[in-house]
């Protein structure tokens, strides 16, 4: 199913805390407590519906290479690889019709070209993303 329980320690506040009699200064540290919570293990790519529109006037064929690169992005990444004869086998598609369906992506303004690459697209983090985009450097 890929839920599974992990556990971790969580982290306590230190306490600084003074001898009366001696005056000496001590550090105070409560000790952790251990806390079990459950964890998605399966490959997940969070799509966000204030975007879902754009989605909804794609063509079949530009739709399918969107779920390509959603299924082939990598987590924490902003970019993905789009090859047009994976892609082609991978949707089974001809390739000329990938070609038009990442024309119709690059219009709509969900990929962009990266510089210096054929293959590589940025795409849109606020339409689709794999992992924390708050962890996004």
């Amino acid at each position: 199913m890929g839920i599974v329980e992990r556990s971790f320690m969580t982290k306590e506040d230190e306490t600084l805390t003074v001898d009366p009699e001696t005056g000496d200064y001590y550090t105070m540290k409560k000790v952790s407590k251990s806390k079990n919570i459950l964890h998605d293990e399966l490959p997940y790519t969070k799509l966000f519906q204030d975007n879902l529109s754009k989605l909804m006037e794609l063509s079949n064929p530009a739709l399918r290479v969107m779920i390509y690169a959603m299924t082939n992005a990598k987590p924490i990444q902003q970019t993905v690889t789009l090859n047009i004869p994976d892609i082609a086998f991978a949707c089974n598609l001809a390739s000329s019709t990938v070609y038009n369906a990442m024309y119709e992506l690059l219009d709509k303004k969900l990929i962009s070209k990266k510089l210096g690459s054929y293959i590589d697209y940025w795409f849109d983090p606020n339409v689709f993303f794999n992992g924390n985009r708050l962890r996004l450097k």
